[in-house]
């Protein structure tokens, strides 16, 4: 029988998954995207190549097997109070992975908390509003819109713009508090519009990696930013949006040597 090293359990509103819990290396914290859930990164996870490392993996509030949360908080609220949980959790700095927004959270707890992590990878975070063509006009929608069919076009355009399925189910079907959905939606669509994501991402005081697939993940544009910016750039041949999904063997690769050389 396969035994897998996996402790599971509800941490301050949040179901966590905690993969090699007594694991010595860096522990890496894993943040999805919108309306998706932690089991996407289950396989890098438990890869052997980062198996000294523990993997902890939560469901964002509203997400996947999380609760919602009373009132929707704002992302940076959002990211404080993030952080307060992971100095909470760890004795010691880690190393954020994020996909999507999960990548933008990654970078917003970074930068005001740079004292609890260590490096940060954001795999395709919007960086220009290029990024979020299909999640712009549904985010738009009003909280009236979404009592009605405009939830199912929100959680539409989500899936449309992760264009992924996950070793689960797909992001967009996973259970997904609609308030949330929708306010998180439009401030990540008006971070993009700000266009200083690739930016704020370059200048955190902490090593930071941006990691990509080939097959339109994220628009010429943020590409351009990103190397204005000077971000290091993984990308990932024959892979689409979600390329640890993918290619998890890649993906693992790229990050154990990032870890070695960076964190």
């Amino acid at each position: 029988m396969l035994s897998v090293d996996v402790a599971h359990g509800v941490d301050a509103g949040m179901f966590v998954r905690d993969y090699h819990p007594s694991a010595r290396g860096t522990p890496l914290v894993y943040l999805h995207g919108l309306a998706g859930h932690g089991l996407v990164f289950e396989s890098v996870a438990l890869h052997a190549r980062l198996s000294a490392h523990r993997h902890v993996v939560p469901d964002l509030p509203g997400h996947g097997r999380s609760v919602p949360a009373p009132r929707p908080a704002p992302l940076m609220a959002f990211a404080d109070h993030f952080a307060r949980w992971l100095a909470g959790r760890f004795g010691e700095r880690v190393v954020l992975v994020g996909h999507g927004l999960g990548g933008t959270l990654g970078t917003l707890v970074a930068e005001r908390h740079p004292g609890l992590v260590r490096a940060v990878v954001d795999i395709d975070g919007p960086k220009t509003v290029d990024d979020c063509a299909s999640l712009r006009p549904a985010a738009e929608l009003t909280l009236t819109d979404l009592g009605g069919p405009g939830i199912s076009a929100l959680r539409d355009a989500v899936r449309l713009a992760s264009r992924a399925t996950t070793t689960a189910e797909e992001p967009g079907r996973v259970p997904c508090d609609a308030r949330l959905l929708h306010a998180w939606g439009r401030e990540l669509v008006a971070l993009a519009e700000d266009g200083s994501l690739a930016w704020r991402l370059a200048r955190l005081s902490v090593p930071a990696l941006f990691v990509t697939g080939s097959r339109g993940a994220v628009s010429q544009r943020s590409l351009e930013r990103l190397a204005e910016a000077r971000v290091v750039v993984a990308e990932m041949p024959d892979a689409g949006p979600s390329p640890f999904v993918e290619r998890p063997h890649e993906f693992a690769a790229i990050l154990g040597d990032f870890l070695r050389f960076k964190s």
